[in-house]
C-alpha cells in the first residue's frame, strides 16, 4: 500500500514538472484529495502558496490556499493569503466578506486587521478606517505598517503635513528594525558565513539612521567584514 502511494506521488511530481504551475495545482488537488485532513500537509501547501504569491500568480495562490485550508481550518495565515490573492484578482466583495469572517474568528490577528483597514482606505471609507487606525496605534506604536497606513489615509484626505508626520514615524519604527540585521551580521561573522554577512549588511544599510549608535555599530561591522575578507584572501 505504501509502495503504491509512493509510485502515485512520483507520477504526480513528474506530471507537475511537465505541466508547470497549472499542472501543479491539479496535482495538489488530486493528491490532497486522496488523503484525510493533514495539518502538516496543509502547512506545506501554504508555503507553496507563498511562493506563487511572490511570483504574482494570484489565481494559483488562491487555489493552493483553499486546498491548505481543507487540511487545517485553523491555518489562518493561509486564509489571509487567500484573501490577499482575491484582492489582487479584483474580487473585492468576496475578499472583504472573507476578511470580516476571519477577524470574527481571530480578532487579535494584527495582519488581518491591517489588511481590513487597507480595504477600507481603498474603498474610500475613510471615516471607518480612521478610528480603527487609532485603535491599532494605541496598542502598537512600533509597527511601521500602522504609521504607513495612517500616512496613506492622510494623503487621501490631502492632509500632507499629517502624512509627512506619519511617514516619519514609520521611518523611525523601521530604523529600530535595523538592529535585527546588525545582530544577524555579527552572528554570521562569528559563524564565518561571508555571503550571509554581506546580505545582512546590505539590509542594515538601508534601515540604519545616518547618525547615532546604530550607525556606529554598522560602520564597525563593515570594517570588521573587510578585515575578515583580507585575512581570508591571505
Amino acid at each position: 500500500m505504501v509502495a503504491t502511494k509512493i509510485i502515485v506521488y512520483r507520477f504526480f511530481c513528474l506530471f507537475a514538472k511537465i505541466a508547470g504551475m497549472t499542472g501543479l495545482i491539479l496535482v495538489l488537488a488530486l493528491f490532497v484529495g486522496c488523503n484525510h485532513k493533514n495539518p502538516q500537509l496543509g502547512y506545506e501547501l501554504y508555503l507553496s502558496g507563498l511562493k506563487s504569491y511572490s511570483e504574482k500568480d494570484f489565481s494559483a495562490t488562491e487555489k493552493i490556499c483553499q486546498e491548505a485550508l481543507k487540511h487545517d481550518k485553523r491555518l489562518f495565515q493561509a486564509e489571509l493569503l487567500r484573501i490577499k490573492s482575491l484582492f489582487f484578482l479584483n474580487e473585492l466583495e468576496v475578499a472583504e466578506t472573507a476578511l470580516e469572517k476571519l477577524l470574527k474568528k481571530v480578532p487579535q490577528y494584527t495582519d488581518a486587521r491591517l489588511w481590513y483597514i487597507r480595504f477600507l482606505i481603498f474603498q474610500e471609507k475613510f471615516h471607518e478606517a480612521a478610528p480603527l487606525l487609532e485603535e491599532a496605534l494605541a496598542f502598537n506604536e512600533t509597527d511601521w505598517r500602522i504609521h504607513y497606513l495612517k500616512g496613506l489615509l492622510n494623503s487621501k484626505n490631502q492632509d500632507y503635513s499629517s502624512q509627512l508626520a506619519a511617514l516619519q514615524q514609520a521611518e523611525r519604527a523601521l530604523a529600530d528594525g535595523a538592529k535585527v540585521y546588525l545582530d544577524l551580521t555579527h552572528l554570521w561573522m562569528v559563524l564565518g558565513m561571508e555571503s550571509q554577512v554581506e546580505k545582512q549588511l546590505e539590509k542594515a544599510r538601508i534601515l540604519t539612521p545616518s547618525k547615532g549608535e546604530l550607525r556606529v555599530l554598522l560602520e564597525t561591522l563593515e570594517v570588521l567584514s573587510k578585515n575578515q575578507e583580507v585575512q581570508d584572501a591571505v
